[in-house]
């Protein structure tokens, strides 16, 4: 009897290691003949005991099989429970030296791992909580003056307060989060595009993300059903925010209906470029700093699968941020040192913002002057991306292939010359609707429909061309380049559309819709939002207990994409409340004085005229936030 008990007590005091063993992956398990490659374990199990007896660490190990198969190049791995203290270097040596006669162990990498907290780690820390002290009291201070002393923060004239008030949460928060009737003049459906085009772009990087999921045969299956390129060709909200960039600059512009003389002053331009700058750079800027610092703390297993690919990215960060801070960084040849992979989109964008001018300043002398520069810039567009097909026949047609050469990235997809057709009819869009937006045009309800059911016909005809292609059809490099160029620019074409009619009222129960005040809050957080979710997306996949599996593209939109993009609006809130609007607040004092001083001092030739003012989103009504995005390389 005591010999029982204490066999009990052995075994109780030893279970820790039945259960570590237990999560351990099995080689046969249910879906092997759906060709997995991972060989999963139970991380939750494995978690669960870690301190009983020693910590334990759940770690992937990729295999190499000995034996020769037809899958023999599948990327293998198994899971394992192991104590904390075997590094992951320690893990395949430990294996091998097993003599396992399937798989040798050519490396390993675990959930938990060390991070160094070095300079730049308490440097940013010290920065942030400096940063959160001043809004905490900023918002105390706002809050008391506006409830106990009835005093707006707008009204404020002492120039310290003001800078302090720019940082108050509870000004800021209620400028991004107020809804309210339109002004005359406002593009009122933007702000639905951007929320429906974010949750787009979420969504296309999380397919992105399971492309290299670990349940092979369902993913073979993805270019197979039609409806599925809703979500392959989730790169065209790249071009509908390419679209929206060039609507915003060309209204804002001609919106105020800018006199001769300030279209020559060099100020003018000066501010043009200053006002993007400065408003662009300090959020993305500081968020890349949070993402070097902080993302190597994103640890799960989903990052420890996928070999903590985002510590390439933080890594490059380190060395390549200045590309970012001059909006170079889409000109990175090797995708794997790029900073932050989504970033590109900022880079062009702001290229094609730079040579914006010269469309400008020909629609302002001469309308048949800019719609030829305008068609001009997009044939140059086409007839190059035609070269470039005619001369590197492997390129793929979409970004759904492969890019083993880098030629689509590097020569196609992140080239401002390449992406600037969508941009250039946004100038184009932008100019009518400020130049005819006041007017009462009316139209015959049937040419409505009718062009109703063209965009969408043209949209739908942009989404889903590529199918037969993507299936595994032959396109030959004439084809190849018929679809990037046409698809791109028949989706700005269908998206103006949708806009113009709105705008003008001839959209019924969509623009009831799409210009639905609800909306606002999400255009204002869209640029932030974009900035945060690549970084946020890998955070949540990390939240789980396992790698990721694809069954279908709907339960990547519900179970993935959709939540991810509901957080990435939630950091993007609190990031843009920090940091967004307080810079814009203090880039319009900063504006404010320059315009002072120049009109002061004459700068202005011939005419006491300020230059064009340029007024930030916040005051204006008008949503000029017109950033947003979109395999490892990020094409989104």
């Amino acid at each position: 009897m005591s010999g029982g008990k204490c066999d009990l007590k052995v075994l109780e005091h030893n279970i820790f290691a039945a259960q570590q063993l237990d999560s351990f992956g099995r080689l046969f398990q249910p879906g092997f003949l759906e060709l997995e490659t991972t060989f999963e374990g139970n991380y939750q199990e494995c978690e669960r005991i870690s301190g009983q007896k020693y910590d334990t660490n759940y770690c992937y190990m990729a295999l190499r099989p000995k034996f020769h198969n037809p899958f023999s190049s599948l990327p293998y791995r198994s899971a394992v429970c192991m104590p904390r203290s075997c590094k992951h270097r320690d893990l395949p040596i430990l294996y091998n030296q097993l003599g396992s006669k399937l798989f040798t162990a050519r490396l390993a990498l675990c959930v938990h791992r060390d991070v160094e907290k070095d300079s730049a780690f308490w440097g940013f820390t010290v920065f942030m909580i400096i940063m959160v002290s001043i809004a905490v009291l900023a918002t105390s201070v706002d809050f008391l003056r506006e409830s106990v002393y009835e005093k707006q923060s707008g009204t404020e004239k002492n120039i310290a307060l003001k800078l302090l008030l720019a940082f108050s949460f509870w000004t800021n928060a209620s400028q991004i989060l107020s809804v309210k009737e339109h002004k005359p003049g406002f593009i009122k459906s933007l702000d639905c595009i951007r929320a429906f085009s974010m949750s787009w772009v979420v969504a296309g990087h999380s397919l992105m993300y399971f492309e290299f999921g670990e349940t092979l045969m369902p993913l073979g299956d993805v270019a197979k059903h039609i409806w599925n390129h809703l979500f392959l060709n989730a790169v065209l909200s790249v071009d509908t925010f390419f679209l929206l960039s060039g609507i915003v600059v060309a209204y804002l512009f001609f919106k105020q209906r800018p006199k001769p003389n300030q279209i020559k002053s060099p100020l003018t331009w000066a501010l043009f470029y200053l006002h993007r700058y400065l408003r662009l750079t300090p959020p993305y800027m500081l968020f890349i700093g949070f993402f070097v610092v902080y993302g190597p703390y994103i640890q799960g297993p989903y990052a420890a699968w996928m070999w903590n690919i985002l510590i390439r990215q933080t890594d490059a960060c380190k060395n390549r941020w200045w590309r970012n801070l001059l909006y170079i960084n889409n000109y990175d040849t090797d995708q794997a040192t790029t900073c932050y992979g989504v970033s590109w989109y900022l880079a062009v964008d702001t290229q094609l913002y730079i040579l914006a001018p010269i469309v400008l300043i020909a629609l302002y002398f001469s309308f048949a002057a800019g719609v030829v520069a305008i068609v001009a810039g997009c044939a140059g567009s086409i007839i190059t991306t035609y070269v470039l097909y005619g001369t590197y026949e492997n390129m793929s047609a979409d970004s759904y292939h492969d890019d083993a050469s880098g030629h689509f990235t590097n020569m196609i997809y992140q080239r401002p010359w390449i992406r600037c057709t969508p941009y250039l009819v946004g100038l184009l869009t932008g100019y009518l609707i400020a130049t005819y937006g006041k007017r009462q045009i009316r139209s015959n309800w049937a040419i409505s429909v009718v062009c109703w059911i063209l965009a969408f016909g043209i949209g739908f005809a942009c989404l889903l061309s590529n199918y037969d292609y993507d299936k595994g059809s032959y396109w030959s490099p004439f084809a190849k380049g018929t679809f990037y160029n046409f698809s791109r620019l028949g989706w700005a074409i269908a998206v103006s559309w949708v806009i113009i009619a709105n705008h003008f009222g001839w959209g019924g129960p969509i623009n009831s819709f799409m210009s639905h005040p609800i909306w606002q809050p999400f255009g204002r957080l869209s640029y932030c939002a974009y900035i945060v979710h690549w970084m946020v997306l890998y955070y949540f996949l990390n939240v789980g207990d396992r790698p990721i599996q694809y069954y279908n593209a709907w339960q990547v939109y519900c179970h993935y994409a959709i939540p991810a993009t509901v957080l990435s609006y939630f950091v993007a809130f609190f990031w843009s409340c920090l940091f967004e609007v307080s810079t814009l607040k203090l880039e319009k004092m900063l504006i404010e004085a320059i315009l002072g001083l120049g009109s002061r001092s004459g700068s202005t030739p011939g005419s006491s005229e300020k230059p064009i003012s340029v007024e930030s989103q916040h005051e204006k009504g008008q949503n000029a936030w017109d950033i947003e995005p979109e395999r490892g390389d990020s094409k989104l």
